[in-house]
C-alpha cells in the first residue's frame, strides 16, 4: 500500500509543477509579449522568429517528412556548440544517413555554428518553450532522439518528446556550484523534467550526483566525462608564433606572458603584477586580451596609466583595411602592452606565450574560462581560484600537475617569477599537459555511443495520424 501511495504521490508532484510551470507562463505572457515586441522595435530578436514560433524552413520540414532518422542537438549558445562539437563528430561516424539539425539560443552561437564545420545537415534557433509551439516544432521535425548539451533543460519540450516517443538524452551533463543551489529551490520542477529524459550522461561523479538528487531516476544516470577534452585546438606552429611577436612589437627571445580573457578589475591586477616583475626581467612582454573586445578603450586606458605604450590589435586592422601602417614598431628598451581586442584569435596568440594567465578568475563572482586551449599548446598555464564553470576541467589539470592556481595577486606574481625563472619547470607543465590530454580524451565517442544504443534499443515509431499528418503540410 505504501508503494501505490508513494506512486500517487509522485503522479500528484509531477502534474502539480506541470500545471505551477504552465500557469506562470501563462500569467507572464503578455509582458513577455511586450518585451519581444520592444526587442523586435530596437532590432533584436527578428533573426529566427519564426523558428522560434515552430515555423520551420522547407528543407528543414522534409527532414521530418522523410523515411530517415532526424537527430536533433541543442546547444544553447557558444559554449555549448564548442562542447557538442566533438560529440557531433562521433555521432556522424556512427550514423552517416541521419538528418542532424543543431539548435541553439543566442545568434552567436549560430554565427559559431554555421562558421565551424560541425557536419550538421542544418542550424535552427530553439523554439519557445510553450506547449502549442512544441507540439507544432516536434510535428514538423518529427525527431528519433533529442540530444541536450550540459543542462538545457526545457519542461513542456521534454514533456511533449515523452507523450510522441522521442528519446531524450543529456550528454556532457553538469550543474555548476552557482547554478546548484537555484535548482535545488526549484526541485518539483527539475524532477518533473529529469523523469522525462531517458539517459542523463554527466560530466563527473559529482554531477551526476546532483542530477540524482534533483530527481533523475538513478539507473538513468551514468557518468561519461568531458567532451571538451576532445575539442582541444590544434597546436599553433613556431613560423605562426614568430608571425605573432613580430606583430606586436616583440623581441625574438623575449619572454611573453598571455593574460586571456580577463574581465573588469583584473586587468589592474596584472598589470599591477607586471609592473614588479619587470624589475627581475627586463625582456618580459605582456599581451593582455579581455573577455569582451568591445572594452577595449577602457584597457587602453589603464595601460597607458601604467606608463606603456600601446598595441591596439582592432586599430592595426582597421588601419590595415584603409591601406594604411598601424604605426612604426618599437625598438631597443621600449615596452609596449598589446591589447587583443579582437573575437577568434586568442588561441594562436597562446602559442607565442611562455606563461598564460586565465582571466575570468581573479575576482569573487567570476567563474572562470577554459584553461585546455592554452594547455594544449604546451603552455605553462595560471589561473586564480573561482574556476565555478570550469570546476572539473581545473581540478582535473591540478591533479595531473599541469596548471597552477593562484590566491591572489602575490601568489600570481610569486609563481611567474618562478616559473619564468625555471625553463625545466615551464617544459614539465607542458609535458603533463599533453599527457593530461591524451587521459581524458574519449568522452565524446562515449556521447555518440549512447545515443546510437538509444536508437537502436527505440520501439519503431508509430505513424502520425492524418490529423497530424495534415497540420504538417499545412504551414503558415
Amino acid at each position: 500500500m505504501s508503494d501505490n501511495l508513494s506512486h500517487a504521490g509522485r503522479r500528484q508532484s509531477v502534474s502539480l509543477a506541470c500545471v505551477i510551470y504552465n500557469l506562470l507562463l501563462a500569467l507572464l505572457f503578455p509582458l513577455l509579449l511586450l518585451y519581444l515586441g520592444y526587442r523586435l522595435l530596437r532590432g533584436k530578436s527578428r533573426a529566427g522568429l519564426r523558428e522560434r514560433l515552430g515555423i520551420l524552413p522547407d528543407h528543414v520540414r522534409e527532414y521530418g517528412e522523410s523515411e530517415d532518422t532526424v537527430v536533433w542537438i541543442h546547444a544553447a549558445s557558444v559554449g555549448e556548440v564548442n562542447a557538442v562539437t566533438p560529440i557531433l563528430r562521433e555521432l556522424r561516424l556512427r550514423l552517416p544517413l541521419a538528418h542532424m539539425v543543431l539548435s541553439v539560443i543566442t545568434p552567436t552561437g549560430r554565427q559559431i555554428a554555421e562558421k565551424r564545420d560541425l557536419g550538421v545537415d542544418a542550424v535552427i534557433y530553439f523554439p519557445f518553450d510553450l506547449p502549442l509551439i512544441v507540439e507544432r516544432f516536434l510535428h514538423r521535425l518529427n525527431p528519433a532522439v533529442f540530444v541536450m548539451v550540459e543542462t538545457e533543460l526545457w519542461p513542456n519540450l521534454l514533456a511533449a518528446c515523452r507523450r510522441h516517443g522521442v528519446t531524450t538524452v543529456v550528454v556532457n551533463g553538469r550543474i555548476s556550484d552557482r547554478a546548484y543551489p537555484k535548482t535545488r529551490a526549484l526541485w518539483p520542477l527539475y524532477r518533473w523534467m529529469l523523469r522525462n529524459v531517458d539517459l542523463v550522461c554527466a560530466q563527473s561523479e559529482l554531477d551526476a550526483e546532483r542530477f540524482r538528487a534533483l530527481g533523475a531516476p538513478a539507473e538513468r544516470v551514468v557518468v561519461a566525462g568531458n567532451s571538451k577534452f576532445d575539442d582541444t585546438p590544434a597546436h599553433v606552429s613556431a613560423a605562426e608564433s614568430a608571425r605573432w611577436r613580430q606583430e606586436f612589437g616583440f623581441g625574438e627571445d623575449d619572454f611573453v606572458l598571455v593574460a586571456g580573457s580577463t574581465h573588469e578589475g583584473e586587468e589592474e591586477i596584472v598589470l599591477d603584477v607586471f609592473d614588479h616583475l619587470r624589475f627581475s626581467h627586463r625582456d618580459l612582454q605582456l599581451v593582455i586580451a579581455p573577455r569582451h573586445p568591445e572594452r577595449g578603450d577602457r584597457v587602453h586606458e589603464l595601460v597607458r596609466e601604467h606608463g606603456y605604450d600601446v598595441y591596439r590589435r582592432s586599430h592595426a586592422l582597421a588601419a590595415r583595411a584603409e591601406d594604411q601602417e598601424p604605426g612604426p614598431r618599437p625598438t631597443g628598451p621600449t615596452v609596449r602592452v598589446a591589447i587583443l581586442d579582437t573575437v577568434g584569435e586568442l588561441v594562436p596568440v597562446y602559442g607565442c606565450a611562455d606563461l598564460v594567465l586565465v582571466g575570468g578568475s581573479l575576482l569573487r563572482g567570476l567563474s572562470g574560462h577554459n584553461v585546455l586551449e592554452p594547455i594544449a599548446q604546451g603552455k605553462p598555464t595560471l589561473f586564480g581560484p573561482y574556476m565555478a564553470d570550469f570546476r572539473d576541467i581545473s581540478a582535473i589539470a591540478l591533479r595531473e600537475g599541469c596548471a597552477v592556481q593562484v590566491t591572489d595577486a602575490a601568489a600570481l606574481q610569486a609563481e611567474c617569477e618562478r616559473l619564468l625563472a625555471s625553463e625545466s619547470d615551464r617544459e614539465a607543465l607542458a609535458g603533463r599537459g599533453r599527457a593530461m590530454i591524451a587521459k581524458y580524451a574519449g568522452a565524446s565517442a562515449r556521447y555518440a555511443e549512447a545515443v546510437e544504443r538509444l536508437l537502436a534499443a527505440r520501439a519503431p515509431q508509430q505513424p502520425l495520424g492524418a490529423g497530424d499528418r495534415d497540420a504538417r503540410e499545412t504551414e503558415a
